[in-house]
C-alpha cells in the first residue's frame, strides 16, 4: 500500500517559490504596518522628525539581532520536522501574538513607551522568521535558481508592504488604530498557515506528534560545534570581498533608513498632503515594483551581471535624487513627487534583487544561513542608523541638503562596488573548504587514535 504524502520543498522548485513568495508577503504585514502606516498616521497627527524616526529606528534595531539567531538555527533545531520550520512556526506564532497585543495598547499616540516596547518585541520575532526562511531557502535552493527565487521573495514581500500600507491606512483612519492592527494580524495568520502544511523535506514530521523522520540531507547539514560556526563565519567574512560586500549592503540600508524616515514627513508636513495621500501613492509603486521585479529582476542580475547591474541602479538613484535636489519649485507640480516615487521605488527593488543574490553568491555553502544573515544584519543596522540619523541631519539641512546627502551616500556604495570581484571569492571560498576539510579529517584522526588498517572481509568458512 502506497503511502501519500504531503509535498516537500525540496522536491519542487514553483513549490519553492511560491512558498517562499508567500512568506515574504506575510513579513511584508507587519513591517509595512510599523515602517510606514503607523509612521505616516503618527506624522498626520502632529509627531516631530526625532519621535517619528526614534519609532522606526525601534522597529528595525531588533533586525539587527539576526546575527545571533543565525548561528542558533544552525547550531540547535527539532530536526525530524525539519531544519528552519521548527524555528519559523515558533517565530510565526510569537509575531502573531505580539501583533495583537499591539493593538491592545490604549491610547499608543500618548504612551509611546509602551507602544515601542511591544513593536521592539514584535519585530524580534520578525527577525526570527525572517532567519528561519532566508536559511530555509539557502537550504533548498540550487545555486541556479538563487535570483530568480529572490527576485520572487523581493517581489512578494514588497507587494505585503504595500497592500499593508493602503489597506492598513484605510482601516486605521476608518475603523481605528485597534481593529486595523487585529485585521493585520488575522491576515498574517491565514499566510502563515501554508508552512504548517509543508514538509522542508520528504519524509520529515508535520508536528512533533505526526510520524516521520529525520532527512538524510537534514542530518548532513547539521553543525556539531559552536566552534566550527566560529571558525568558518570568521575565515569567509574576513576575507576582502566578504568586508566590501557587508560596508556595501550597510550604506544600502542607511539609504533606505532614511529615505523611507524622511518621505512620509516631507510629503506630508512639507507638501500638506494626508497620509492616505501618501499610503495610496507609495503602495502602489511598491506594488509596481514589486511584481516587475518577480519577473526581471534576477534574470536582469544573470543576464548583465550582478555587479555592473547594481552599479547601474546606484548612477541612476543618484540622478533621481540630485535632480529631487536641486528642483524644488517643481515640488508641488502635480505628478512630479509621484513620478519620483514610482520611479525610485522601481530601482530600489531591482537593486535590492540583485544584492541579495550577490549576498547569497558570496556565502560559504557550510554556514551559508548564518552568513547570509549577517549580511542581512548589516542592512538593517543600516536602516536603522538612517533613521536615527533623521533627527539629527534635518535640524542642520534643508530638504535640499537631505536629498543631495542621500546622494553622496550612494556614490558612496558605487565606489565600493567597483572593488567587488566575485570569480575571485568564490577561488577564496574553494580554498577554506579545502583548510575546514583538512582539518575536519585530522580532528577526527585524532579522536579515533590513528588510521584503521582495512583487513578486508573475512570470507566465509566452508
Amino acid at each position: 500500500m502506497q503511502i501519500h504524502r504531503t509535498p516537500a520543498l525540496s522536491d519542487s522548485a514553483p513549490l519553492r517559490y511560491f512558498t517562499f513568495g508567500t512568506l515574504y508577503f506575510a513579513q511584508g504585514i507587519p513591517q509595512g504596518l510599523q515602517l510606514y502606516a503607523i509612521p505616516a498616521w503618527m506624522a498626520l497627527n502632529g509627531a516631530e522628525a526625532p519621535v517619528v524616526g526614534s519609532y522606526v529606528a525601534i522597529c528595525t534595531l531588533p533586525w539587527a539581532f539576526k546575527l545571533v539567531a543565525g548561528p542558533l538555527m544552525d547550531r540547535y533545531s527539532y530536526l525530524p520536522m525539519g531544519r528552519r520550520r521548527p524555528w519559523l512556526l515558533s517565530a510565526g506564532l510569537g509575531l502573531l501574538i505580539t501583533m495583537l497585543v499591539l493593538a491592545m495598547v490604549p491610547d499608543p499616540l500618548h504612551d509611546m513607551g509602551l507602544f515601542m516596547v511591544v513593536s521592539f518585541i514584535g519585530n524580534c520575532f520578525g527577525a526570527m522568521q525572517d532567519v528561519a526562511t532566508d536559511g530555509m531557502a539557502v537550504d533548498i535552493t540550487p545555486n541556479d535558481q538563487q535570483a530568480r527565487a529572490n527576485g520572487v521573495m523581493w517581489g512578494s514581500k514588497v507587494v505585503g508592504i504595500g497592500v499593508t500600507l493602503t489597506v492598513g491606512t484605510w482601516a486605521i483612519n476608518t475603523y481605528g488604530f485597534q481593529a486595523a492592527v487585529i485585521g493585520m494580524a488575522f491576515a498574517m495568520l491565514l499566510v502563515l498557515a501554508l508552512p504548517s502544511i509543508l514538509r522542508e523535506r520528504q519524509g520529515e514530521r508535520l508536528f512533533p506528534w505526526t510520524s516521520g523522520s529525520i532527512s538524510p540531507e537534514a542530518k548532513g547539514l547539521k553543525v556539531e560545534s559552536w566552534s566550527d560556526i566560529l571558525f568558518t563565519l570568521k575565515s569567509v567574512f574576513l576575507l576582502r570581498y566578504s568586508l566590501i560586500g557587508g560596508l556595501c549592503i550597510l550604506i544600502g540600508g542607511l539609504v533606505n533608513g532614511l529615505a523611507g524616515a524622511q518621505l512620509p514627513i516631507f510629503t506630508i508636513q512639507q507638501l500638506g498632503w494626508d497620509n492616505s495621500a501618501y499610503a495610496n501613492l507609495v503602495a502602489g509603486a511598491n506594488v509596481i515594483g514589486a511584481i516587475a521585479a518577480m519577473f526581471f529582476a534576477g534574470w536582469l542580475a544573470d543576464r548583465v551581471g550582478k555587479v555592473r547591474i547594481i552599479s547601474i541602479y546606484l548612477v541612476l538613484m543618484a540622478l533621481a535624487w540630485v535632480t529631487l535636489a536641486l528642483t524644488p519649485p517643481y515640488w508641488n507640480t502635480s505628478g512630479y513627487i509621484t513620478g519620483f516615487i514610482y520611479g525610485l521605488q522601481f530601482l530600489e527593488t531591482f537593486c535590492i534583487v540583485a544584492v541579495l543574490a550577490t549576498a547569497m553568491n558570496l556565502c560559504w555553502s557550510r554556514i551559508a544561513a548564518t552568513q547570509f544573515t549577517l549580511y542581512m544584519v548589516c542592512n538593517n543596522i543600516g536602516v536603522a542608523l538612517g533613521a536615527v540619523l533623521l533627527g539629527p541631519l534635518r535640524a542642520h539641512l534643508s530638504w535640499s541638503g537631505m536629498f543631495l546627502f542621500l546622494a553622496a551616500m550612494l556614490v558612496g556604495a558605487l565606489l565600493l562596488w567597483q572593488f567587488m570581484r566575485l570569480a575571485k571569492h568564490r577561488d577564496s571560498v574553494d580554498k577554506l573548504e579545502e583548510t575546514f576539510t583538512e582539518r575536519a579529517a585530522r580532528k577526527a584522526l585524532g579522536k579515533s587514535g590513528g588510521i584503521q588498517v582495512d583487513l578486508g572481509v573475512p570470507a566465509p568458512v566452508v
